[in-house]
């Protein structure tokens, strides 16, 4: 399976363009899985559902099935993220897209940006960072693609040099 990152400042424009790329992988046959970082708690129940019952309950580990979607929760006991963890929990996928993680060292990374946002460039400061994504016109050590240029973003990230 192959791996990669996403990352960027907030509103760079990382989830649209992940979107695109599942979009275009996907209709080309691949399948694409995407593990999304949060800042903050979230839920993916609600309550007066018995998903959400159960797991406030007290459920360490609690799977949500039905014909067409399995959802699978589980309360964590530590802040560490496991990287492998999570590759194995998305086995059976042929590219598994990381939105953040720019810590994780392992992971070669897209950096996008947006000019607006006025930010520092993030592939200064970290590791592994393979191609920016930019509207940028600026000179840059690495290669620059636009938001836009998805199916030649999608050839980067499935060459073998990615």
């Amino acid at each position: 399976m192959k791996t990669i990152a996403v990352i960027g400042w907030k509103n760079s424009g990382k989830t649209t363009l992940v979107s695109n790329l599942v979009s275009h992988l996907s209709k080309n046959n691949l399948k694409v899985g995407v593990v999304k970082h949060a800042h903050h708690t979230f839920d993916i129940d609600h309550p007066n559902t018995d998903s959400y019952k159960i797991r406030e309950a007290g459920s360490f580990k609690t799977t949500i099935v039905s014909d067409k979607r399995l959802a699978y929760i589980e309360e964590k006991d530590s802040s560490e993220i496991d990287i492998e963890e999570l590759i194995y929990l998305n086995k059976g996928c042929d590219i598994l897209i990381f939105e953040g993680f720019k810590k994780i060292k392992k992971l070669p990374k897209i950096e996008a940006h947006l000019i607006k946002n006025n930010k520092d460039l993030l592939y200064k400061s970290f590791d592994n960072i393979k191609l920016f994504v930019s509207d940028d016109t600026l000179k840059h050590p690495i290669k620059v693609l636009r938001h836009n240029q998805i199916n030649e973003i999608a050839k980067e990230i499935l060459s073998d040099s990615f």
